[in-house]
């Protein structure tokens, strides 16, 4: 730190500074009276930099503009911002520091931090390269809360569950779940984990159903009106009575239930998340001819062993005698897991496609040998024997290239049900805060879906 300095000396020193100043000012103006064209060159600098300044502000006016066709800008409130992580020629309008496909593709949404890895490997996401990058594609009800809290996503993890060592926690940047795709295109790999059609269907009827109006009121405000409409409305409390009075001519549910029950299991109707976010939504989801990764629930440990061999990790990271810790499970009882023979062949049938669309994912799976796959279909045939093996469903496979725009979203195209399904969001006004915890919370902040309670 400089030495203080008396009154005098601080008095001295300003009058001399001022002489100084009014010096070179009479410099300047005799320059100007004696050189007259630099007065000219002076202005034109001037005008040059107020030129420029108003070419930005339209730029950003037009971008504002554009949000009104395009949802990369829809809905815009926040501030400019060059993200250093991309092309440093490319303007993105973020929230996070991070770069995030999620928010450029949703600009008045913030990136969920259950959908973020933990701290210490988001400090290390800039060395991975794209060539390197590996998407997790998290299909609800098949495991993924497992796999994904030990790759070091948030989630629903509890503070006991660790990331696992090896090449795949690191180089698994983001995730693509349900409407929330926050992954690079350019992604090298796009890990999925998948489980047996009917069980995961089965699992997520038993996860979804609530207990009661009231609770589904007070835990699940924004999903009230969907679920209650399924549910309740339709008393759909066990799975072998939701087929058989659902998905049966015989069934004693109404007309408008039943139409209900079809095309909720098809994936056509949000009336559970799980069961419109299905195999189909993430599989089309993902940029096409993209390569796939794949661990099967009823394999995991030798599938993360296989994958991490694959992109050239240690042969057996997870000692084959160990297993994933199970995370977002529940108890149920008897009654709520029977599903009978009739009723499970009735719930094959009517996921034709979804199967279709199952087998996609393991055939097109770069680390699974013919062998895997051959086993895989042997589980299927048992579980679902009179489908496992076709190739064309009697109904035909649903068209979803509204779905996707309107849910996972897409820098370069917007319809008019992508704005109601995100309206609140958008035009809500409300100031987006940073979360000082950064993704640490506890269990009482979120629903038994893992999303935070707002």
């Amino acid at each position: 730190r400089p030495p203080r300095r008396n009154a005098r000396e601080v008095t001295a020193t300003n009058k001399v500074e001022s002489k100084l100043t009014m010096s070179t000012a009479i410099q300047i103006r005799s320059s100007l009276r004696n050189h007259p064209h630099l007065f000219l060159v002076l202005l034109s600098i001037i005008a040059i930099f107020a030129v420029f300044q108003i070419s930005q502000d339209n730029q950003i006016e037009s971008a504002w503009l554009h949000g009104l066709t395009a949802p990369s800008f829809f809905g815009r409130k926040n501030d400019v911002v060059e993200d250093k992580s991309v092309d440093s020629n490319h303007l993105q309008f973020v929230y996070t520091k991070q770069y995030s496909p999620y928010e450029e593709i949703w600009v008045n949404n913030r990136l969920p931090n259950w959908a973020k890895k933990r701290r210490q490997f988001r400090k290390i996401e800039h060395t991975i390269p794209a060539e390197e990058r590996i998407c997790f594609v998290h299909v609800g009800k098949a495991g993924g809360s497992s796999v994904g809290c030990s790759l070091g996503f948030s989630l629903h993890c509890t503070n006991q569950s660790q990331p696992l060592p090896g090449l795949l926690p690191q180089r698994t940047t983001r995730m693509f779940h349900a409407d929330t795709y926050d992954c690079h295109d350019d992604s090298a790999y796009f890990l999925f984990v998948i489980r047996d059609p009917v069980d995961r269907i089965r699992s997520a009827f038993l996860y979804e159903r609530p207990w009661n109006e009231e609770t589904l009121k007070k835990f699940h405000p924004n999903e009230y009106d969907r679920r209650k409409a399924f549910f309740i409305d339709c008393s759909y409390y066990y799975m072998e009575d939701y087929v058989q009075r659902g998905l049966t001519k015989h069934g004693d549910a109404s007309e408008e239930c039943k139409m209900k029950a079809f095309t909720a299991l098809w994936g056509v109707k949000h009336y559970s998340c799980h069961f419109f976010f299905n195999y189909q939504f993430h599989l089309e989801g993902i940029p096409k001819g993209a390569k796939i990764l794949v661990i099967r629930n009823e394999h995991l440990v030798d599938d993360w062993n296989g994958v991490e061999e694959y992109i050239g990790g240690e042969k057996e990271v997870i000692p084959s005698n160990h297993s994933l810790p199970v995370m977002n499970g529940s108890q149920k009882n008897p009654r709520d897991k029977y599903l009978s023979k009739e009723g499970r062949k009735i719930v094959c049938r009517q996921l034709c496609n979804e199967i279709i669309n199952y087998k996609m994912i393991l055939r097109r799976a770069v680390n699974l040998s013919p062998a895997d796959v051959d086993q895989s279909m042997k589980e299927l045939r048992k579980s679902c024997p009179h489908y496992a093996d076709i190739e064309a469903c009697p109904n035909p496979m649903p068209d979803i290239e509204e779905k996707l725009i309107n849910t996972r979203g897409y820098v370069d195209k917007v319809m008019i049900g992508s704005y109601l399904h995100n309206k609140g969001k958008l035009e809500s006004g409300e100031p987006v805060t940073n979360d000082a915890n950064d993704g640490n919370h506890t269990d009482d902040e979120f629903t038994d879906d893992g999303y935070q309670l707002r």
